[in-house]
């Protein structure tokens, strides 16, 4: 008789039910089967929603967001109530005429930013936001007497 050692990477996938609960919805049929192509910046991502993402250093706090083949005329950015908000509209030419596309993103603002120095800029797909903090929300330094 003849022994061999037990790897697990030799044995692959052990079964397809293991395989489904990795990924439940692999089956079913993609919205792009039901509604045409989809814009590349809804399909890049596969989230149907614009990817953010969100930082802070001890003055600012940051908010990034992509947006590939998007003007800045067809942005919109709006902050109420604590609720930072982009809408980007795509528009695209097709053979059956012109079609658009809507995204939106909020983002939840802590309190304490100065609402009139708020700056954004768009370049390379890359939406920048940039949300200053108000004086009494940067750290202070406390000398010891």
């Amino acid at each position: 008789m003849k022994l061999t050692r037990f790897s697990p990477s030799s044995l692959g996938r052990v079964t397809d039910f293991d395989d489904w609960f990795r990924n439940p919805f692999t089956a079913f049929p993609s919205l792009g089967q039901f509604f045409g192509s989809l814009p590349e910046f809804i399909s890049a991502g596969g989230t149907g929603r614009l990817l953010a993402d969100i930082h802070e250093d001890k003055d600012n706090y940051f908010a990034q967001f992509e947006v590939p083949g998007v003007k800045k005329e067809d942005v919109k950015i709006e902050l109420n109530n604590q609720l930072l908000t982009v809408t980007v509209e795509k528009k695209e030419k097709t053979a059956e005429g012109e079609q658009s596309s809507t995204l939106t993103r909020s983002v939840s603002v802590p309190d304490g930013v100065k609402a009139d120095a708020i700056t954004a800029r768009l370049e390379h797909g890359v939406l920048s936001v940039t949300l200053p903090k108000a004086e009494h929300r940067k750290p202070k330094t406390i000398e010891i007497a």
